[in-house]
């Protein structure tokens, strides 16, 4: 269990890290179903838990939320290398980047998933903040963290560090991310994802002066 997840729980009783796996599991699932209006009751019956077990990890509905936004973005960037091994082997560590990117929203609870979280946030204006900071934002920030630990190493030339790291995600999303949550496309597999991301790496890093 992640540290970052269990700081998200509330005080109370220690935790399960079992049980708080499937109640964070069961919201997922019900994002991916369409659903953010979940109700405790409702994934109590997901989790196969009582409700007394829910609220003994969680305050409320909302806490409840902020623990899967915290899962979703531990998904995404929450088990990369540190930044420090960036300075050495970037090309390498970006790969690893993209690739884990791609790899959750590609997926098919990634795609649901996205699709719900979106809808839900152009209708309610604080959880699309929540939505946006722990999301998209916070791996443009880890990826910016990357290319600056090689800059000051003088492996390559950054003026801009947070816009190389969007532009460097905006090549490996495409129009890829777009047409699957539009379903205008079938989902890559391993070896499309992986020259996407690799190609587009090159790419940048040329662009950077790279030094190996």
């Amino acid at each position: 269990m992640d540290d970052k997840l269990l700081a998200a729980t509330g005080p109370g009783r220690p935790v399960d890290p079992e049980k708080l796996e499937r109640i964070l599991d069961a919201v997922l699932d019900s994002f991916a179903d369409g659903d953010m209006h979940f109700t405790i009751e409702g994934v109590a019956r997901r989790a196969d838990v009582s409700k007394g077990t829910i609220y003994r990890h969680f305050d409320n509905a909302e806490a409840l939320l902020e623990a899967v936004l915290t899962r979703l973005h531990l998904n995404m960037v929450g088990h990369l290398p540190d930044t420090e091994a960036c300075a050495g082997g970037l090309r390498q560590q970006l790969i690893i980047l993209g690739m884990q990117l791609l790899g959750f929203l590609t997926s098919d609870q990634g795609v649901r998933i996205m699709r719900t979280v979106i809808a839900h946030g152009a209708r309610q204006a604080d959880h699309g903040e929540l939505i946006y900071r722990d999301g998209p934002q916070a791996f443009v920030i880890r990826a910016a963290a990357c290319l600056s630990k090689a800059h000051e190493r003088g492996r390559i030339e950054l003026q801009d560090p947070l816009l190389t790291a969007d532009q460097l995600i905006g090549m490996w999303k495409g129009s890829l991310v777009t047409g699957l949550w539009m379903n205008g496309r079938a989902a890559p597999d391993e070896a499309e994802m992986r020259y996407r991301v690799e190609s587009a790496v090159d790419l940048l890093l040329k662009g950077l002066s790279w030094k190996d």
